[in-house]
């Protein structure tokens, strides 16, 4: 039976069946992209409110990148800094819809425009933006398209980040034009020139970059350069020698963070390998104290665990049982059955002692630990209780387990 027509108008019912929400009711529209819309919704039964993201006009012939998409959008992200996913449902071959919580608040580029924020407003809601990355990195999801209409701000204060879970299907291959400009003096340039196949923690560490020069000086810094477009950031990259960072210091200052002028070159470098690997960085150079994972007890006598967070596998569990200073392989048959996003050989895990490292075999799609792309040269990471890894499209999490007496 065919679907009825999606009715994209202020009083439109659509019916969802994502979780206890059989339909929502469309109240307000939010804001239109180059992917879809986004709307003020009420659940039909319990007036509950909620944001619905339609995604539309997915190539149907590449299915499996929706399907990696919405792998994604399934992944929580505990975090009392981003707006959560409460699911997500295909409509049609071309079309998703996406259900978030509602957060009742005025996205920061409003607020920029307004004029009103205090400098203290601006270092907090910076600090919670922080905060926020970092959750989302920890789980190995990177946004990619980081900017202030993104950045919720509550009249508390509190700060909630839109749009992470779903950067994949910004990925999609559409069927018209997409439009890039909007958000591209935010992107990182590898970002722009490579795509989202080298998108790590560094790329939304940049993006953070841009905002918080914006924030310091009440304008973007393309803005304060006049620069209109892409060929603009191309012609400022082709000067001799070629400037290290696309930002600049001669007339920057902040008056919220008095380092701000010391971290922001490393954050907006125009090699990516230059810039701080991680936000947690960011947060320590600022004076944070950066999230620290809670530390099991009894931590002799324990072992790994891999724990399938995603995909046809979910719920499997391999474990990682390695003598000192051993190490062991694992690929799909190991992990996933038959995802072939895994390769056969994908990641080995070491052991020195009580850590437990792990390192990229040069797989086909990749490995991300801590918001950070792996690379088969890179040396091992050490892993933590509850991190997660993502090989391939698959979100693993390891976990310690204590051997029974």
């Amino acid at each position: 039976m065919a679907r009825p027509t999606l009715e994209k108008m202020v009083g439109g019912r659509i019916p969802v069946e994502i979780g206890t929400v059989a339909a929502v009711e469309l109240l307000e529209l939010l804001g239109v992209g180059g992917s879809g819309s986004a709307w003020k919704a009420e659940d039909c039964a319990t007036g509950d409110l909620y944001v619905l993201k339609i995604i539309q006009g997915i190539d149907e012939s590449q299915p499996w990148m929706a399907e990696r998409a919405r792998r994604e959008a399934e992944i929580a992200i505990h975090s009392d800094y981003i707006v959560p996913v409460v699911g997500l449902c295909k409509w049609d071959p071309r079309t998703f819809l996406i259900l978030f919580e509602y957060f009742p608040g005025e996205s920061l580029d409003k607020l920029l425009i307004d004029g009103s924020l205090t400098s203290e407003q601006k270092k907090e809601i910076f600090h919670q933006t922080l905060l926020g990355v970092s959750d989302a990195h920890r789980n190995n999801i990177i946004h990619r398209d980081l900017k202030p209409a993104n950045i919720l701000v509550g009249n508390d204060g509190r700060v909630k980040l839109l749009d992470f879970g779903i950067s994949k299907f910004k990925d999609l291959p559409l069927t018209k034009t997409r439009e890039l400009l909007g958000t591209i003096s935010y992107m990182a340039p590898e970002l722009i020139r490579d795509g989202a196949k080298v998108a790590d923690a560094r790329g939304d560490i940049y993006s953070l970059g841009q905002i918080l020069y914006e924030l310091a000086m009440g304008e973007h810094f393309w803005t304060r350069q006049g620069w209109k477009g892409l060929m603009d950031l191309v012609d400022y990259l082709k000067q001799t020698p070629m400037p290290r960072e696309v930002t600049e210091l001669r007339d920057f200052h902040c008056d919220f963070f008095t380092k701000a002028s010391h971290i922001l070159p490393g954050m907006v470098k125009v090699n990516p390998k230059e810039r701080y690997a991680s936000v947690d960085q960011v947060l320590s150079e600022l004076g944070y104290i950066p999230y620290l994972p809670e530390i099991p007890q009894d931590l002799h006598l324990r072992y790994p665990m891999l724990i399938v967070e995603s995909g046809s596998n979910r719920g499997a569990r391999t474990l990682v049982n390695i003598e000192d200073d051993g190490s062991l392989a694992f690929g799909r048959a190991e992990l996933a059955g038959a995802d072939d996003s895994i390769s056969r050989r994908h990641i080995e895990f070491s052991r020195s002692g009580d850590r437990y490292l792990v390192r990229e075999l040069g797989s086909k799609n990749g490995t991300m630990a801590r918001g950070v792309a792996l690379k088969p040269s890179d040396p091992p990471m050490e892993m933590r209780h509850g991190d997660r890894i993502k090989v391939g499209d698959v979100f693993l999490r390891l976990a310690f387990l204590h051997q029974n007496s």
